[in-house]
């Protein structure tokens, strides 16, 4: 009778998990030819894996390539002809115009679907960055570079009722990470294949929360390779020519070995910025709730030292020894909802090439600034491509909060600049 007591709740709660489950299977199933291709605002376009996303106000110039890969539990690609598809339509493009490609992987909870917040703000991203870009490349070789975003869609979310749904945290940080080990490597080194064919090319890596974890985990082991294989005394740029990691809920000790390997080393006047994390002060999803899931998890795992186990269970952006940089606004700048008034690209341009000399360690953005802390400011760690910035709360407004105007309108100019050649006017 006691035995059969327990029992039935384990039942209930089985059967009330697998009633709520999510399905693990495909959104974006269609491949539409070019004749058939979908233009205009994201939402019209729900089963498309590639499509034009156009400004949603009349009037607005620019537009841009938009396409989907999706990946399953197991890390496989969901159907490897229609990724196919989409990088071959890349490849495609690239033999046209210089190419700008973003690719972004979503955190936890979301999707591909076309009503997800991620897929809607990311092409919105796009569309803005679209327009810096082409500041950026005026009157240079990358001049009429187009604009091409690559969401990588998952299964963020396992179970839609409670506690299921919050407890689905480490099955769902396993299964990125299972994800970056298998399909997402693949499709990055088709993209690097893409991105190598033209000096103008850029590719660029964002991820989310556990989509930051995909991406890193797909990635580490080539930016570890590039630390002992220097080209010109430099690190290399091979697994992508920026990789942003947001709010990433990834523990200090995956970024270890990186980031003690690149202490060592005096970094040359030509390196350039590989690997930029940022984390928001108030974060306390990855500040709270993730040491929490860790310790759990790692409950039973041993440690050699208390310094080896804080950085276990704790996630990278919140590890005080490992953080190089401070993201904040001017003073009386700091209203979240309100746009900036940044400098136009020219000057900030020129803030940035004197910030990489190292003639300053801050690059002034007159309402934000990015400033190294005291530790980077040495003549062998000014250039140190590995940034792990923290980032004021009124920028980022907790986890979620990276669409924000005053956080989207650093990374256009931080992903714009990367494309900056020495201006006469600069002093």
């Amino acid at each position: 009778m006691i035995a059969k007591t327990w029992l039935l709740p384990l039942i209930a709660g089985g059967l009330l998990s697998l009633a709520g489950c999510v399905p693990n299977r495909i959104v974006r199933t269609q491949d539409p030819v070019d004749a058939q291709l979908c233009q205009g605002a994201v939402a019209q376009c729900p089963a498309d894996v590639w499509q034009i996303v156009e400004p949603e106000q009349p009037g607005q110039a620019g537009q841009v390539h938009l396409g989907f890969v999706e990946f399953d539990d197991q890390g496989a690609l969901h159907n490897r002809a229609l990724a196919k598809s989409v990088t071959g339509k890349i490849r495609k493009l690239s033999e046209e115009a210089p190419l700008l490609v973003i690719v972004f992987a979503h955190g936890w909870k979301h999707s591909a679907r076309a009503q997800d917040s991620n897929v809607r703000d990311f092409a919105d991203m796009l569309l803005r960055l679209e327009k810096e870009d082409r500041q950026a490349c005026a009157g240079v070789a990358c001049e009429g570079r187009k604009v091409v975003g690559l969401y990588v869609g998952w299964r963020g979310l396992s179970a839609s009722v409670e506690p299921f749904k919050e407890l689905s945290f480490w099955t769902r940080k396993s299964r990125a990470e299972r994800i970056g080990l298998d399909g997402a490597m693949e499709v990055i080194a088709d993209l690097k294949k893409i991105d190598a064919s033209n000096p103008n090319n850029k590719l660029i890596l964002v991820g989310h929360s556990f989509g930051s974890a995909l991406l890193y985990t797909a990635v580490q082991q080539q930016l570890m390779r590039d630390t002992a294989f220097l080209k010109s005394g430099s690190i290399a740029r091979e697994a992508a020519d920026l990789i942003i990691l947001v709010n990433p809920a990834l523990e200090a000790s995956r970024f270890d070995s990186l980031h003690s390997r690149a202490a060592e080393m005096t970094h040359s006047d030509t390196q350039k910025p590989i690997l930029a994390i940022f984390t928001s002060t108030g974060d306390t999803a990855t500040g709270k709730a993730f040491p929490l899931g860790r310790a759990v998890g790692t409950l039973f795992q041993s440690h050699v030292s208390s310094q080896q186990k804080a950085k276990n269970r704790t996630a990278i952006g919140h590890y005080s020894d490992f953080i190089t940089h401070d993201l904040r606004p001017a003073p009386g700048d700091a209203q979240p909802r309100k746009a900036l008034t940044l400098p136009a690209y020219q000057e900030y341009g020129c803030a940035w090439q004197r910030y990489q000399r190292g003639q300053t360690d801050t690059w002034d953005l007159k309402a934000l600034s990015l400033t190294r802390r005291q530790g980077m400011q040495t003549e062998g760690q000014r250039r140190n491509p590995y940034y792990n910035v923290s980032v004021d709360e009124s920028i980022i407004n907790g986890h979620n909060g990276i669409w924000g105007l005053h956080f989207s309108q650093f990374v256009y100019r931080f992903i714009a600049v990367q494309s900056w050649r020495d201006k006469a006017s600069c002093q």
